[in-house]
């Protein structure tokens, strides 16, 4: 399956949610997304835009072109897990956005990806690797911004975000053994 880029540009997402008078964040959007196919979920596109309608939370319902948008996201996310290339790429602004707007956006990614992937029940205990990665998730998810622009900001940033990406693809590899690869109803987020 070919994966067009323009499914994972951030600045797509953010004026979607922008039409739909959203209070959440794309990038926790793509977390939980990604958290839920990494413990091992697979939903319909129906229970998926479900599930992205109730984490939007918009005021505004979406229409076909954002629900279209939605389910390019569920597939081309699912596809590049599933692949063999350790390609997995995260919603995140691009790098000609501000470091503290593009810091704030990864902690947002890491607790949507604790969020999604803590709904969904396991049968067999972690690693103690992929739990450490959880934990390196949540310390990332509390990250204070105010940060200057600066070389070793940069460096650290993206430091981080290649270590974010590599582990989800651990904490992926791990949890697929167990998973059922069944449909499951969405929890309930609130």
């Amino acid at each position: 399956m070919a994966i067009m880029p323009a499914v994972f540009e951030f600045d797509r997402y953010a004026q979607l949610f922008s039409e739909l008078g959203a209070s959440g964040h794309p990038a926790e959007l793509h977390g939980h997304l990604v958290g839920r196919l990494s413990a091992g979920a697979r939903l319909d596109h129906a229970t998926w835009l479900s599930v992205a309608q109730e984490l939007i939370d918009g005021r505004n319902a979406p229409g076909e072109a954002a629900k279209v948008a939605l389910i390019q996201l569920y597939d081309a996310t699912l596809a590049q897990l599933s692949g063999s290339g350790f390609d997995v790429t995260l919603l995140l602004p691009d790098d000609g956005a501000a470091i503290d707007h593009r810091t704030q956006t990864l902690g947002q990614w890491c607790e949507g990806f604790l969020g999604g992937f803590g709904l969904v029940e396991r049968k067999t205990a972690l690693s103690e690797e992929a739990e450490g990665v959880l934990r390196d998730f949540a310390a990332i998810a509390q990250v204070q911004t105010e940060l200057e622009e600066s070389e070793a900001n940069e460096v650290d940033y993206m430091e981080i975000m290649e270590y974010v990406r590599m582990a989800t693809l651990l904490v992926f590899s791990e949890c697929q053994d167990s998973a059922t690869g069944q449909d499951q109803p969405p929890a309930s987020l609130h």
